[in-house]
């Protein structure tokens, strides 16, 4: 998506292609002082040239705003989620063959309610990729901007209150959207480098200010075109809670990733 000029997430991209190209696709090899690559996920953005939180407008703006995006994809506004046939199935979902996102994948989720409410997440943990990471909250505006993570080490959470049917809050429904960076500039691999090792049946738990946790069961691990993406069927409110990883992935390509990294699971 585009984002407030000067210090966006897509600019870093550009700015570092050559590094990732002079280290052969390991930036991983170049830390301590010298600049490497910033990425996101993220959408939602993964990904995303960055803002701040937008105050918030009634719902006549809201269906004539942008669809929330990553870099530039533009989607049509979603309308209320109706309950899809599968609502409420704690069985895993039909999922098409090969790493690459189909709409079939996304559309045999569901649709339900989208959870609103207080984020009370304090941190991301995923055992198997070695993730121990606190959050920040993202407030998505009627512009349809998925802020970035504050560094490499930080998951957004990306707050769609304004946006009715899409995301949503660990607890009370919806499709928790979350997203991080894969590599960051004088730092080297950050929070999401490992994430596209994830399989089905793999856990993310979220632990919250309350001593509660929450569980998400991997379900599918698929990348997608950053330039064709439809974001808003990624980002839906799901029939069962849900959560939603994003980072970058694939190939650079007119200085950026060509592809973003989209995980998905079910609260167990």
């Amino acid at each position: 998506m585009n984002g407030p000029s000067g210090g966006g997430f897509l600019s870093g991209l550009r700015e570092n292609e050559t590094l990732r190209k002079l280290t052969g696709g390991h930036p991983e090899l170049i830390l301590f002082g010298v600049p490497v690559l910033t990425v996101v996920a993220i959408i939602v953005a993964v990904v995303v040239s960055m803002s701040g939180g937008s105050s918030k407008k009634n719902t006549n703006d809201s269906a004539k705003a942008k669809t929330p995006t990553v870099e530039a994809t533009r989607t049509k506004p979603a309308g209320t989620p109706t309950p899809g046939a599968n609502a409420g199935l704690k069985t895993p979902i039909a999922v098409s063959p090969g790493d690459t996102l189909a709409p079939g994948d996304l559309a045999a989720r569901g649709t339900g309610e989208a959870g609103r409410g207080d984020f009370g997440g304090t941190r991301l943990v995923i055992p198997k990729i070695g993730v121990d990471a606190q959050f920040s909250v993202k407030e998505v505006g009627t512009d349809g901007q998925m802020p970035n993570p504050n560094g490499p080490e930080d998951v957004a959470y990306y707050d769609f209150s304004q946006w009715p049917g899409l995301g949503g809050v660990p607890g009370k429904g919806g499709n928790v959207v979350l997203a991080g960076h894969v590599d960051y500039i004088r730092y080297g691999p950050a929070v999401f480098w490992r994430l596209h090792e994830l399989e089905a049946g793999d856990t993310v738990e979220i632990q919250q200010a309350d001593g509660t946790k929450a569980t998400y069961k991997i379900e599918f691990n698929k990348q997608i075109d950053a330039s064709a993406a439809d974001w808003t069927p990624i980002v839906q409110a799901t029939a069962d809670e849900s959560i939603t990883l994003i980072t970058c992935g694939g190939q650079f390509e007119a200085g950026h990733y060509n592809n973003r990294q989209i995980v998905w699971g079910r609260r167990v």
